[in-house]
């Protein structure tokens, strides 16, 4: 696009005549998208944001919520909880209570918008263990703001050494990478590379997300260190502060849910205050500003009619470490038990052979059951299980009472040769399951990676 196209007014907000109605890549249903959603403080979502995630949850999408920092230098308006400022009579801490408060308050709003999931960065499962926090407290606080000397925004003089800015962008855009690759969003939405109005925190919001979705197609780890298969996000928008028509980038426009926006920004009593008639609000400076459920966005990256892939828009969820669990233990006492009981059933012919059927179908149980297990749970320890507990049924069977006639270890008889070669065959079914459990994630993760 070479020309700027003309814009007319809508609702206060600038919408060019060829912007795209909604944010999802080609053909994909909204009832099928994952959307993520990045933001530096408590109540970003809701004034940024608030229409366009109500109205996608009310249309069955999946909208998830990661928060940067607790939002612990925010100026408070409410009398009565003024002594939460950091700088104020009365607070004695960095801010610490009043980002405690505020997540209360963003629970609301989150409910009110209908966030599926929301978490903050260190929260499994943003949260890279290699990475860690060179602050050392497991989160990101807020930096604040002040007016630098060139005009521009900066952070707070006494803002904390653990505070977001200070932090590595490498080291936060890693913790966003991982829950990228947990979450597995169609759509990321953060900041433009100015962060909206220049907030520091919003700067570096854009900044790691936009790097952390890059870093989330490459292979990496969850917070429990095991792998994680790569992602690469079809498209990530930035929420558009104030609409360039010289801006060639593609826009978006999304007639978002006013009711759950306005709902979920009341929620943020100490950072605003919102008219009766919710056509307006206004922060602690006090301006009021017009109310919109009209939200535009500029695409950062992707491109919007590029049809999802069918593994991307309906990936095999990886099973939680409880799930993977009681799965495999539960699936894999019953086969081990099935197994082990007919694992002597010999036919005997006419003609004096004889076929050890049983054996033969225990074998194929008890493998079958250990790969699906891992591949169903997409781990490669829940193979194992099956065969674990298959060893030690047969091992209970066979020594653990006197005269036991299912698992016989005596070379010198027939019955005791099946026994034996039971036991041989159970440790290798263990190994064969997890050694084609971990090929198979591996030859997953190098297709996801090259999509």
């Amino acid at each position: 696009m070479t020309q700027p196209v003309p814009y007319y007014p809508e609702q206060g907000v600038l919408v060019r005549e060829d912007a795209l109605p909604g944010l999802l890549p080609a053909g994909l249903r909204p009832e099928d998208a994952r959307l993520l959603f990045v933001h530096a403080h408590p109540d970003d979502e809701s004034i940024a944001t608030g229409a366009t995630m109500g109205r996608y949850a009310e249309l069955g999408a999946q909208v998830v919520l990661l928060t940067m920092t607790r939002g612990e230098r925010g100026e408070v308006i409410p009398e009565p909880l003024r002594g939460l400022e950091v700088g104020r009579p009365g607070c004695t801490d960095d801010g610490t209570a009043l980002g405690r408060y505020r997540v209360g308050e963003l629970d609301d709003a989150a409910a009110a918008l209908g966030v599926a999931e929301r978490f903050f960065a260190g929260e499994p499962p943003a949260l890279d263990p290699a990475a860690g926090f060179a602050g050392g407290t497991g989160h990101y606080h807020d930096s604040g703001m002040s007016w630098g000397p060139d005009g521009r925004a900066a952070p707070a003089d006494d803002s904390s050494p653990h505070s977001l800015t200070a932090a590595s962008a490498e080291e936060a855009a890693a913790h966003v990478a991982a829950a990228v690759r947990a979450v597995r969003p169609h759509v990321l939405v953060t900041y433009d590379d100015d962060g909206g109005y220049g907030h520091p925190d919003h700067v570096r919001t854009s900044a790691v997300a936009v790097r952390g979705a890059a870093l989330a197609a490459r292979p990496g780890t969850d917070a429990d260190g095991a792998p994680v298969d790569p992602w690469r996000t079809p498209l990530v928008w930035a929420v558009e502060g104030e609409a360039r028509p010289e801006d060639p980038r593609p826009q978006a426009a999304v007639h978002g849910s006013a009711g759950r926006k306005r709902a979920a920004m009341a929620a943020h009593a100490t950072q605003l205050v919102l008219a009766e008639d919710g056509s307006r609000f206004a922060l602690s400076n006090g301006v009021w500003q017009p109310f919109s459920a009209l939200e535009t966005y500029r695409l950062l990256a992707g491109d919007p009619d590029a049809v999802v892939a069918e593994e991307a828009a309906s990936p095999p969820a990886r099973a939680s470490v409880p799930s993977a669990l009681v799965t495999s233990v539960a699936a894999g006492a019953v086969a081990a038990s099935v197994a082990t009981v007919l694992h002597g059933a010999v036919w005997h012919s006419g003609a004096g052979w004889w076929l050890p059927w049983g054996l033969l179908f225990a074998t194929a149980l008890l493998l079958s059951v250990s790969l699906w297990v891992g591949t169903a749970t997409r781990r490669v320890w829940a193979a194992a299980v099956p065969g674990l507990i298959g060893y030690l049924v047969s091992w209970l069977f066979a020594y653990g009472g006197d005269g036991s006639v299912i698992v016989v270890t005596n070379p010198g008889t027939p019955v005791g040769i099946l026994g034996l070669v039971w036991f041989g065959l159970v440790f290798t079914v263990t190994l064969l399951s997890v050694l084609v459990t971990a090929g198979w994630l591996r030859a997953r993760r190098r297709r996801t990676g090259a999509a």
